[in-house]
């Protein structure tokens, strides 16, 4: 938890989005790896649904091509949500295509801002 986001591996990155996930009330399955189907989790709430997770540790934006990606891997594993995760932005035609399918996207800094709550709380 101490380490900078953008050092870690991508492994690193998605066994770090677990412990932050199941420490959110979720309970975490990790995928990833060939044949993941581009999910590296998949989150379960209380409710019993599922979550198809991407985490992406990556410098330049993620573009549309992973969002619609997510949107098959989140049928082929019988998810009802998607997100994508990443400690970069996204780009324009990422963000539309993520809108109309309604996948939800989190950016680098809206993560950094969770992780350093999630921090401080694990601190106290």
């Amino acid at each position: 938890m101490t380490a900078d986001l953008h050092s870690l591996s991508g492994t690193d990155f998605e066994r770090l989005m677990e412990s932050y996930y199941k420490d959110q009330g979720y309970s975490v399955e990790r995928i990833g790896g060939s044949g993941d189907s581009e999910v590296d989790l998949i989150l379960r709430g209380k409710e019993g649904y599922k979550i198809a997770v991407q985490c992406k540790r990556w410098k330049q934006n993620v573009r549309n091509d992973t969002v619609l990606r997510l949107k098959a891997g989140k049928q082929v594993h019988g998810c009802y949500d998607a997100w994508i995760v990443t400690t970069s932005n996204f780009t324009n035609f990422a963000r539309r295509d993520a809108e109309r399918l309604n996948i939800k996207l989190i950016n680098g800094i809206a993560l950094e801002n969770k992780l350093n709550a999630w921090k401080k709380k694990k601190r106290v």
